[in-house]
């Protein structure tokens, strides 16, 4: 009995070549996708690292005067200088070193990226929410919601700020990128096409776009930016980091190691009215008969932790106050190495001790 065999006729050759034809281009167009997506995160990179560049920049100062405590005179060259930086360092589009390459564009298997263009500016929307209001304004509690002022109460206007003089909102800054990208000829762009091809539709088109930053580009323009809101303590120089020693018996005089402390303090207690009553002041009244001090009179002392200060020449009686003492400045368990100006005034206005 015979087998009958077929002959051999090259099906599974056949259907190789199909499967490659389509798995082939959708590698290479999934390649250059993927290379779109990285080489648009290279613009990315190049706005918010200025951003984070300019967190390192002073934004003010505090001066040793009685007005215009603050200086702000450096908030200006902060979006210029960031910009410029990154400018050179994104240059070719490689940020991680400090000194930029050659080139000036990034080339993959199927795309290019050049002509990049960062731009910073300074942002007047961003802005802190600074306490408001001259006099001490409180609030009445109400349940379940905020708190009303009294009738009457003087709360100040808008643009009102304890803070005035001393600290303002001068912003932030903002900034965006963007970047010429294209496909390069590497990427066929006719493949298996036209009338009896295998693919109905046209293989690849060239790209050639704006990559930006933040969104998409209109116009051919990119819109979108990233802003930061800048701020920092300006406490932090040696002119504000002297000592101001207690001096009860000279109100309103501002310690010479430390002026520009004393009247950015002495500023905010200004701009709130100073004192908001005379309750301890009517309370010595009472017990001695006067007050020793004035009340709304404005006193401040600081000593800084590499002083070891202590005051020794305190009060009488307050060295026998159990509840407070491990809190207060002297007495009998204390063990200072420093000593203060003595002070012609006691506990209370207290006579002969």
């Amino acid at each position: 009995m015979r087998t009958l065999r077929r002959t051999p006729r090259g099906q599974s050759s056949v259907e190789l070549a199909l499967g490659l034809t389509v798995f082939v281009t959708v590698v290479m167009v999934g390649i250059h996708f993927a290379e779109v997506g990285y080489l648009s995160l290279k613009v990315h990179q190049a706005a918010v690292s200025p951003l984070w560049d300019s967190t390192a920049l002073r934004v003010h100062r505090m001066r040793g005067q009685q007005d215009d405590i603050g200086d702000f005179g450096t908030f200006d060259a902060i979006a210029p200088r960031v910009m410029a930086n990154a400018r050179e360092r994104y240059r070719d589009f490689d940020g991680r070193s400090s000194t930029p390459g050659s080139r000036a564009q990034i080339s993959q298997v199927f795309t290019r990226l050049d002509e990049l263009d960062v731009r910073c500016a300074r942002e007047d929307e961003l802005a802190f929410d600074l306490p408001r209001s001259r006099l001490p304004a409180m609030r009445s509690p109400r349940a379940g919601d905020w708190g009303t002022f009294p009738p009457d109460q003087d709360v100040g206007s808008p643009t009102d700020s304890v803070l005035d003089g001393v600290y303002q909102n001068e912003g932030g800054i903002r900034c965006a990128a963007e970047a010429h990208l294209e496909g390069l000829p590497t990427l066929p762009t006719t493949f298996l096409e036209g009338e009896g091809g295998f693919f109905e539709e046209k293989h690849s088109v060239l790209l050639d776009i704006r990559a930006c930053a933040a969104g998409r580009p209109v116009g051919g323009r990119c819109q979108g930016s990233y802003g930061i809101l800048l701020g920092d303590f300006g406490f932090a120089d040696t002119e504000v980091s002297g000592h101001c020693p207690l001096q009860p018996e000279r109100p309103d005089m501002p310690c010479p190691e430390n002026r520009a402390f004393y009247y950015a303090a002495k500023k905010v207690f200004d701009n709130t009215g100073r004192a908001a009553g005379h309750a301890a002041s009517d309370f010595a009244e009472a017990f001695v008969g006067f007050s020793p001090i004035d009340e709304s009179a404005f006193f401040m002392s600081y000593r800084g932790e590499e002083d070891d200060y202590i005051e020794l020449d305190t009060p009488r009686g307050e060295s026998q106050d159990e509840r407070d003492r491990p809190r207060n400045t002297g007495g009998v368990d204390h063990k200072p190495t420093a000593r203060r100006r003595s002070s012609n005034e006691c506990f209370l206005g207290l006579k002969g001790c």
